[in-house]
């Protein structure tokens, strides 16, 4: 039987979601209480790994286990969310087909990097990434649409990721406006690559305070260096928001 989970983690006080020695991880916490709960040590395989102090929306795992065991919803829920921290929550809990699997049947992923756009920092803000006051948002914007398509994203991987393919198909990018000065950057692809988002972030920064010109996105893409690419931000204001199954 497959068990199909969604999940939600603020990720700022663990190293990333893959389950590590000596480390605290997501998935160290999920498969430590889950195990528990079913009296059944299980493994938890999920949509993707994300990076030391990235947040999930809706991270999506799954874990199989024994046929005969009586799954309740509500109670399976309600077990595991009493004995998980407080910055972990399981929102939803299903039986799945034998076909699905969390990490490769993946349509989509779509990822938000929130920061905030002023000369001081803003303590209600305070996990979001401050950009000063010079940045061109509309520049960023601008930016953005040279992402769209299949691209090979080598200026965009972190050196020690030991990724031999960098191609990754881009459906959408975007700077979202939610007022009071706060922005996210939302980009939804078929997959991402290890620091990739972060590193366009950066870019992204670059682009809008004017060190160069939004068409130099397409430039560094196509030279493929990562010298060229912008610094790889903080991993704390950045959010799975979403994973696309085409169910």
């Amino acid at each position: 039987m497959k068990i199909k989970l969604i999940i939600e983690y603020d990720g700022s006080q663990y190293s990333g979601w893959q389950a590590q020695e000596g480390q605290r991880t997501i998935q160290g916490e999920l498969e430590r209480v889950v195990s528990d709960v079913v009296h059944e040590k299980i493994t938890l395989y999920a949509s993707g790994r994300t990076d030391a102090g990235v947040n999930a929306r809706a991270q999506v795992a799954h874990f199989e286990i024994g046929e005969n065991f009586k799954f309740n919803r509500f109670q399976f829920l309600g077990s595991v969310n009493f004995f998980l921290p407080d910055d972990i929550i399981v929102k939803d809990a299903c039986v799945v087909g034998d076909d699905f699997d969390a990490r490769f049947t993946v349509k989509k992923k779509t990822y938000r990097y929130y920061f905030y756009v002023s000369r001081f920092e803003r303590p209600l803000f305070a996990k979001f990434l401050r950009v000063n006051d010079n940045v061109s948002v509309d520049l960023m914007r601008e930016a953005c649409q040279y992402l769209i398509g299949e691209h090979d994203f080598k200026s965009f991987v972190a050196r020690k990721s030991g990724k031999t393919n960098f191609v990754r198909t881009i459906y959408d990018a975007k700077i979202l406006d939610f007022g009071d000065d706060l922005f996210a950057f939302e980009i939804t692809g078929s997959g991402f690559l290890y620091n990739m988002v972060r590193i366009i972030m950066g870019t992204l920064i670059k682009i809008g305070t004017k060190k160069c010109a939004p068409n130099a996105m397409k430039e560094i893409i196509d030279g493929k260096s990562r010298a060229s690419a912008g610094k790889t931000v903080s991993g704390t204001p950045l959010v799975l928001f979403s994973v696309d199954y085409g169910e």
